[in-house]
């Protein structure tokens, strides 16, 4: 289990080409992804044999399975198919004495009562300190084929470092120094669990109840655990016209960020610029009023808002960090020199501002205190597209969602298929959403060359509507 760009899938090409290659063993690789582009799901899945392998066939009894990031443990049945006496091996920061906190109830009992040999490595530690950033393939690729014992281990990494140099050669000697470290770093990294014998017993917390709509807790959370063909017909019902409810993303919470920004408040010179830049809304600035400020969380800090108007309100420049991907375009656009953004382990974040985050979104909006068509007069408007699956970084997603924020309650949209058909509605992620009036964009999806003429006749029709009308 992969985060798109962090180099699972090719890593995992590699070792299909290695294995094929150097033993009479038959190989085989089939790879599954799903539509959030770059910081989505993929699922490799490799099979190796003495046989010929005629087809390829997903794998659904596992000798050996990876977690490469720890959000999928509360999203996925991570663990399904492995077989007993098999081997997990799970991507994470946390240390033993954390895992018992950490890890969901299921997870435990299952690698409990099923005696699986259970490893933890914090690849992305390894791999920022070799200079790979985010690219945990090679650490991870060194734990698989240290444990699952396809080939000899030594020889195994000797095969891996020539092809290191084969892949990345015309790169630079750096690049592939870097790799090569990575591989050498990882092999004593990696660290047993001695599973404890209650594991077996361990239940889940009795967490409050959420009062969330039909939708999400009968389709949008059955097709996110990835188990949508175990839907019946049925589940449909009051969709048969193929509409789906808008603003699905907001209960997603992926969480699958490694860093996240951290707020500088006595740097910060309130000029709105990491809202602008960011391509999945998950921060924006707040104006709180004197009631909004005597209710407001203790570690809910603000400062006196700056700028014509806005004298009698507080700022907050608040971070959505289960949404947020990451990239860090809001500190790299940041203008003041010692930054008022700040990329911190995703984590402590998540710990820290969740709540926080919560309560902002009950903060009522204060339009009209300044120009609307400005930088920082645009983003205290409400985003109608939010939390994309659009790659971390997207340079195009900012464009949309201003759109929304200055034009989105009266919008009709006809998409062309393409990346912004990924990012704008694959089921059942929906980021276009609604104000607090339930107006927001109508979005449809025609095919390919079918899009200009669809939305001429949108626009034909509602012309047509308005001349009635007037009449």
């Amino acid at each position: 289990w992969g985060l798109g760009s962090d180099g699972t899938v090719g890593a995992n090409k590699t070792a299909i080409k290695i294995i094929g290659d150097r033993t009479n063993l038959y190989v085989q690789g089939y790879f599954s992804y799903d539509s959030k582009k770059s910081g989505g799901t993929t699922t490799s899945h490799l099979r190796f044999g003495k046989q010929p392998i005629r087809s390829p066939y997903l794998v659904f009894n596992a000798d050996y399975i990876a977690c490469h990031n720890k959000s999928f443990l509360y999203h996925y049945d991570i663990l399904k198919g492995l077989r007993k006496d098999g081997t997990f091996v799970l991507n994470c920061p946390w240390d033993i004495k954390e895992l018992d906190e950490k890890l969901p109830a299921s997870i435990k009992q299952f690698i409990a009562k099923n005696n699986i040999s259970f490893y933890i490595i914090d690849a992305l530690k390894i791999a920022s300190d070799v200079g790979l950033g985010n690219r945990i393939n090679m650490v991870m690729q060194t734990a698989f084929f240290k444990l699952a014992k396809v080939l000899p281990v030594d020889e195994a990494l000797g095969y891996l470092k020539d092809d290191i140099e084969e892949m990345y050669g015309r790169k630079g000697t750096n690049i592939v120094k870097m790799n090569q470290d990575a591989v050498d770093k990882s092999i004593n990294e990696l660290v047993k669990v001695d599973v404890p014998k209650d594991w077996a017993d361990a239940q889940e917390e009795n967490l409050p109840f959420k009062n969330e709509p039909d939708f999400i807790k009968n389709i949008q959370r059955v097709m996110a655990r990835d188990e949508g063909d175990e839907l019946p017909t049925s589940a449909f019902k009051g969709m048969e016209d193929g509409t789906f409810p808008n603003g699905t993303t907001t209960y997603e919470k992926r969480g699958i960020a490694p860093m996240v920004p951290e707020w500088q408040i006595d740097k910060c010179i309130q000029c709105g610029r990491c809202s602008y830049i960011c391509p999945h809304a998950t921060i924006r600035p707040f104006l709180l009023d004197d009631s909004e400020e005597k209710r407001k969380p203790d570690t809910f800090k603000t400062a006196k808002a700056i700028g014509k108007g806005l004298e009698n309100y507080q700022w907050r420049i608040q971070v959505s960090p289960m949404d947020c991907t990451g990239c860090a375009n809001c500190a790299d656009i940041c203008p003041v020199k010692e930054k008022a953004l700040i990329m911190k382990p995703a984590e402590h974040e998540m710990e820290m501002e969740s709540e926080n985050w919560e309560f902002a979104t009950t903060v009522k909006l204060k339009e009209g205190l300044m120009d609307k068509y400005t930088i920082k007069g645009s983003q205290f408007l409400r985003p109608l597209f939010e939390f994309n699956g659009a790659c971390p970084g997207c340079g195009e997603t900012p464009y949309i969602k201003l759109i929304t924020q200055l034009f989105g309650d009266r919008m009709m949209i006809s998409n062309a298929t393409g990346c912004s058909s990924i990012y704008g509605a694959s089921a059942p992620s929906m980021p276009y959403t609604v104000n607090t009036e339930g107006k927001g964009p109508a979005w449809i999806n025609p095919l390919f060359e079918d899009a200009a003429e669809f939305g001429l006749g949108l626009q034909m029709g509602v012309k047509q509507n308005r001349e009635k009308l007037s009449v």
